[in-house]
């Protein structure tokens, strides 16, 4: 009995067997944060930015935490601003060379990560503060803002550094890719400097970029540069002169005063024309005389000059006129006397010409057989029209078959497209004359139509040569008519 009780009153040990990979997905969980962790760190060191530093002579109030501006954008932040010994001399090899011992602001920026590529070597830095002087006027936006630092990039083949000399202020302006330079030869400064506005009728075309003494000192040196979108509006006879911010009239209504905008104001300008007799397009290098003041018609100067995106298409598209010279013997007084009457023609790729019906007609008087057509230099002993266009103001045009091709370096014109009827009303026209340069464009709102045509404003001057000239439609390609000066003035005879 008792060895009975004694079994019941001692526990019995069960074993429990442990489980297999109860806890290795801890393991899974720990190793993946530990490699998020890594990525975000390497991703956080990508995205932080290269440092890079740059030598002052001044501070000018400069504080850690402002900006680095790259056109109005943050592309940087200042994050340390030191005294030190200027870094500028020292080689690639670390070796110091001479160079000045006076203590230097050593300014520390961190780049935004998508910046470094436009920062290379070459790149400009300056501090934007506010200057106010008698000749320049700037940063004053810093006034009620904060410092900053701004920036212009140097070639975007050159390599990258990490040490830069600052500037104590803005770079002279660049000029544009493709701009046209050329100088201004001035008496006197008159006040001028980098970044003085060029004007054509009130309109910011071109930058002043330097002001220097002649060599021999005997005038002053303006170094201009006019944007690409408007250099053909400067031509060989172009004249320039000053332009003051202020205008002050004094008639028999009073006295007038009249303010350009305030940079105008401040800076003052320089203004140029071009009489209507236009020269040819100037290129990089050109020399102009600087007048003070302008001459009293040089105000009424109104010559038609397609610029731009209108400029480039007519040099690519647009058509040649060429001279035509109808020549023919008449008796007078028992005497035989040759005749000659000038026109205009457009060449055609199907060998056919277009002039106006006047300009291929013999008199009634002519003698027989003696009439002759010279087109581009061949002369033509036979020029019967095939086709006669009738024009709004009764008067034909006529299309030849020429016995003799001229041989010419422009391409001709395409017939087919040429001679389609023009979509709805004309756009600005262009009236041809021997070259694109010698030709008249003619906006829209200088002509209204009529039931004889499209009369030209009374304002509008053309050259007695053009009276027959072809007229194309600018935005077609088009032919429109003929170009006819009448009692009324100029009238585009069209088809």
């Amino acid at each position: 009995m008792e060895s009975n009780s004694i079994d019941q009153t001692v526990p019995l040990a069960v074993p429990i067997l442990k489980k297999r990979g109860r806890y290795s997905w801890l393991w899974a969980v720990t190793a993946l944060c530990g490699l998020l962790s890594l990525v975000l760190f390497v991703r956080s060191y990508q995205n932080e930015g290269e440092l890079i530093h740059i030598e002052f002579e001044e501070g000018h109030g400069l504080q850690p935490g402002e900006a680095l501006r790259y056109r109005g954008i943050d592309v940087g932040r200042v994050e340390k601003i030191v005294l030190g010994a200027s870094f500028m001399g020292e080689s690639s090899s670390g070796e110091s060379s001479p160079r000045d011992t006076t203590p230097k602001i050593h300014v520390s920026v961190r780049l935004n990560s998508s910046a470094r590529r436009v920062v290379t070597d070459g790149t400009s830095f300056w501090i934007v503060r506010p200057i106010v002087s008698f000749d320049t006027v700037g940063g004053l936006d810093t006034i009620v803002g904060p410092k900053y630092i701004a920036m212009e990039p140097g070639p975007a083949d050159k390599y990258s550094v990490k040490r830069f000399q600052g500037l104590e202020s803005a770079p002279p302006i660049r000029p544009k890719e493709g701009a046209v330079e050329f100088i201004l030869d001035s008496p006197k400064r008159y006040g001028l400097d980098s970044g003085t506005p060029i004007l054509h009728r009130g309109f910011h075309v071109g930058d002043v970029l330097s002001v220097t003494l002649a060599s021999d000192a005997r005038s002053v040196l303006v170094r201009c540069a006019i944007d690409p979108e408007y250099h053909e509006l400067v031509r060989t006879n172009s004249k320039f002169w000053l332009r003051s911010g202020w205008r002050v009239n004094l008639g028999i209504t009073g006295l007038k005063l009249e303010a350009d905008s305030l940079s105008q104001v401040l800076y003052g300008g320089i203004e140029f024309a071009t009489p209507d007799s236009k020269g040819k397009v100037v290129g990089t290098g050109a020399r102009f005389v600087l007048h003070e003041q302008p001459d009293d018609d040089w105000g009424d100067w109104k010559p038609s000059l397609p610029y731009g995106a209108i400029w480039d298409k007519l040099q690519r598209q647009s058509p040649v006129s060429y001279r035509t010279s109808l020549v023919w013997k008449q008796t007078s007084f028992g005497f035989a006397v040759t005749k000659q009457k000038l026109g205009w023609g457009l060449l055609l790729d199907d060998g056919t010409l277009m002039c106006r019906e006047d300009f291929a007609t013999l008199s009634k008087s002519a003698i027989e057989k003696t009439g002759q057509l010279e087109v581009a230099g061949v002369s033509q002993a036979t020029f019967e029209p095939i086709e006669a266009i009738a024009l709004s103001d009764g008067s034909k045009v006529l299309r030849i078959q020429l016995s003799a091709q001229p041989s010419i370096a422009e391409p001709l014109l395409d017939s087919r497209q040429f001679l389609r009827p023009i979509d709805g009303d004309p756009g600005e026209i262009l009236i041809i004359g021997s070259e694109t340069d010698g030709s008249v464009l003619v906006d829209s709102n200088r002509f209204s139509k009529t039931d004889r045509g499209l009369q030209l404003d009374d304002s509008f001057q053309l050259a007695g040569e053009l009276d027959g000239a072809p007229v194309v439609d600018v935005g077609q390609g088009r032919w429109l008519g003929v170009v006819r000066k009448g009692p009324r003035g100029w009238l585009i005879a069209i088809r």
